[in-house]
Formats: structure tokens, C-alpha cells, sequence
């Protein structure tokens, strides 16, 4: 009889420490819904264009952005929504296909709150071949939409010490996520970049912007840049990181219209 009261005795014990311990672990489901970009590898800040983002959706699809080398002398940033991904414990379980690869992926959760997480990553395999991978990644959630107040008419300029881009510039943006930019020539007249194949994409306060040709370095082909912004009413700045632990900033106003161009 004893015997039976202390195993009662065990295994409300066992109940109840259970209960309370559910009670105190994150719900990680919830917690991870919503956009993530990265900020930190190794707690350290990353170069601006080297940044990705996540969106994990409430219906278990996960999309993936991130600035890809396509060949030689193209690059672009990219969306894709053909991941899913599932929540064990403390594990994302991501799988999905892109590029022509299939991707099986497993992220586990360091640190998780409204506004950030930090995971590694022990499993990372394309066409079931492992990767390492050994970083810790940081991301920030995204919880301002600046997409109203982003579309318009800006002008403005480069404003760093020493930049090779001086000349002021205006960027038309709409809100079908193109764009178009102009710039003045030798004879200072202004030009509309007909070969820009602009798109921009916003993720709270981080804007990416596809293009081609670059005018300033005489590149060809397409490319992508990133860069953070702020508005402050009818002005907006623009930061990024770049090589070199170069800062480069721009300032810039909304205007009624573009330039007249030739």
C-alpha cells in the first residue's frame, strides 16, 4: 500500500513539475511569425548588401530573400516562397527548393523575443549534401511599414566624405514596387536611366533595389544594393555598410515631380 501511495506520489510530482515547465517555455510557433532580417553573424554587423530575410507565415511557408551571384557580371535580389517549415521544441525545420536544388535545413533557437532571434545552424544540406555551417545568426523583426510614406518623388545626394557620387539625383517610386531614376549628364541635363529594369522591395526600414548598368562605374549587367533608411517626414536618409568597414550615407527630400529630361 505504501508502495502504491509513493508511486501516486511520483507521478504527481511528475505532473505538476511538467505542467509548470510548459508554462515557462516560449510558445516559438507564435513567436516566429512574422518577417525577420538579418542584422549580426557572430555578433558581429554584417555588410548591408550581404544582409537576407525571412518571412515565416502563419501557414507554414517560408519565404526566403537574399542577393544571389547569377554569373559573371549579374547579380540580383531575390524572393522565393517555395519553402515550408515546421516547429519542434526549440528546431525550425525548414525544407524547399530554389535554383534548381532542393534544401533541408534545420535552425536551432539560441534566444527569442518580440524582436529578435539569434539560431545556428546544424544542419544545412543541398541535394542531401551537408554544408557546415558554424555561424550564429541575429535577425530583427519587422514591425514598421514604411511603404506609404516610402513611394514618391525623392531628391537628394551622396553626402559621405571622398565619394566619387557628388551630383544630386532623383529616384521616382511606386507603389507597384518599380521605380525610376534620373541623373544629369556632362552637360548637366537630365536623364531618365531607360535601362534601369528598376524594382525595389521594403522590409520595415531595409530597401533593396534591383538595376542595371551602372552609370558611375560603367558596369554591365544587372546588380542589387542594399541600404537602411529612416523618414522623418519629407526626408529620408539611406546607410550602408559596405567593404572596408566603409559607411556610405545619403540625404535626400520628397519633391512634387522629376526633372525635365531631354
Amino acid at each position: 500500500m505504501k508502495k502504491i501511495s509513493m508511486l501516486l506520489s511520483l507521478i504527481l510530482i511528475a505532473i505538476l513539475f511538467s505542467a509548470c515547465t510548459n508554462d515557462n517555455d516560449p510558445d516559438y510557433a507564435e513567436l516566429l511569425i512574422g518577417r525577420w532580417v538579418n542584422t549580426m553573424v557572430n555578433g558581429r554587423e554584417i555588410l548591408t548588401d550581404d544582409t537576407f530575410v525571412m518571412n515565416l507565415r502563419s501557414d507554414n511557408i517560408q519565404m526566403y530573400a537574399i542577393g544571389l551571384q547569377e554569373d559573371e557580371n549579374n547579380k540580383s535580389w531575390q524572393e522565393n516562397s517555395n519553402y515550408t517549415y515546421s516547429v519542434i521544441g526549440d528546431t525550425i525545420c525548414i525544407d524547399g527548393f530554389a535554383q534548381g536544388n532542393t534544401f533541408h535545413m534545420k535552425f536551432e533557437i539560441q534566444s527569442i523575443d518580440n524582436s529578435t532571434i539569434s539560431y545556428t545552424v546544424p544542419i544545412f544540406a543541398i541535394n542531401g549534401d551537408m554544408i557546415p555551417d558554424e555561424k550564429t545568426y541575429t535577425c530583427e523583426k519587422v514591425t514598421i511599414d514604411f511603404s506609404t510614406e516610402f513611394t514618391g518623388i525623392w531628391y537628394g545626394r551622396c553626402t559621405s566624405p571622398g565619394t566619387n557620387d557628388s551630383l544630386f539625383h532623383y529616384w521616382e517610386y511606386f507603389a507597384d514596387s518599380t521605380y525610376n531614376y534620373y541623373y544629369q549628364n556632362e552637360n548637366s541635363k537630365w536623364i531618365k536611366k531607360t535601362d534601369n529594369e528598376g524594382q525595389y522591395f521594403l522590409y520595415g526600414q531595409l530597401m533593396v533595389s534591383n538595376y542595371s548598368y551602372d552609370h558611375l562605374s560603367a558596369g554591365t549587367g544587372r546588380a542589387f544594393e542594399c541600404w537602411n533608411f529612416n523618414i522623418d517626414g519629407n526626408r529620408m536618409t539611406w546607410t550602408g555598410l559596405r567593404e572596408n568597414n566603409v559607411t556610405i550615407n545619403y540625404e535626400m527630400q520628397k519633391v512634387e515631380s522629376p526633372p525635365e529630361t531631354e
